[in-house]
């Protein structure tokens, strides 16, 4: 199993008390990934997707392409070190071919540090690595290996609102694959599992620090049940938001979950 689907096990045995939550192995004809077993010899269907930020994933992916050099480069004209943080939608590979040319003129206008909707005004330079590279930001540091650019996993900038958490997690209910496969179900009861992955970080944050909408969620006919599960702030901690079609939101953490597989930590702030 994956990340998500470690989560959604123990996060819905948990909170179905007697309850048993059993891994389809064999999925080759698109059928759900686990039956959920009740105590009382009831069965349901459960699917488990992730909502993550997909611009931002592929740039993250392409970061850590070690193929093509992951994610340090080496300078060639700069003097000194940087770290450098490009945007969700930035091309890493122009990155890696150009940084080094683009930071030397940073240099050269006397800069340690910039951002770009800050310093592009002012800054010809800034300007230029923001619009053609996509890099949104850096600044002068020492690796421990001198001589390189490292390029960090880009930032998520904008408008926390819960309305767009829900909007993330009705995405996903809505998403063809994940409607086929609960609709092809003959369980009385369908669940989707949602987690939401930190790197996505709007909604990451609106699950974490906010209370649900008070207004039930609109899921399509496939979906009876809806679950949003992410990593809290405190370590082993989980936020878990849960609906069922025509009632609100309940908000059913923090929980408390030792689990045997890493925690997507990444991006968290």
């Amino acid at each position: 199993m994956d990340h998500a689907e470690t989560v959604a096990q123990a996060v819905v045995e948990a909170l179905e008390t007697g309850s048993r939550v059993q891994y389809q192995a064999r999925q080759s004809h698109g059928e759900h990934d686990f039956d959920l077993l009740y105590g009382d010899g009831r069965a349901a269907a459960l699917e488990v997707t992730a909502a993550a930020d997909e611009h931002g994933e592929k740039t993250v992916a392409a970061l850590l392409d070690k193929r093509k050099g992951g994610s340090f480069v080496p300078t060639k004209l700069c003097k000194q070190d940087w770290y450098v943080h490009p945007d969700r939608n930035a091309c890493i590979n122009k990155i890696r071919a150009k940084a080094d040319e683009y930071l030397t003129q940073i240099e050269a206008e006397g800069l340690n540090r910039f951002f770009g909707p800050l310093d592009a005004a002012g800054h010809d330079s800034v300007c230029r690595i923001w619009n053609d590279l996509g890099v949104l930001a850096g600044a002068v540091t020492k690796w421990k290996v001198p001589g390189q650019i490292g390029v960090l996993p880009p930032g998520s900038g904008g408008t926390v609102a819960v309305g767009g958490c829900a909007e993330a997690i009705l995405a996903e209910a809505e998403k063809p694959d994940n409607r086929r496969k609960l609709g092809a179900s003959k369980a009385a009861e369908r669940h989707l599992f949602v987690y939401i992955h930190p790197r996505n970080y709007l909604v990451w944050v609106a699950l974490v620090d906010s209370e649900p909408p008070s207004e039930p969620i609109a899921l399509p006919a496939e979906v009876t049940d809806v679950w949003a599960a992410a990593e809290g702030r405190s370590l082993n901690e989980f936020v878990v938001w849960r609906a069922r079609r025509g009632e609100p939101w309940r908000n059913c953490g923090p929980l408390t979950l030792a689990l045997t597989t890493p925690p997507a930590s990444e991006g968290r702030r």
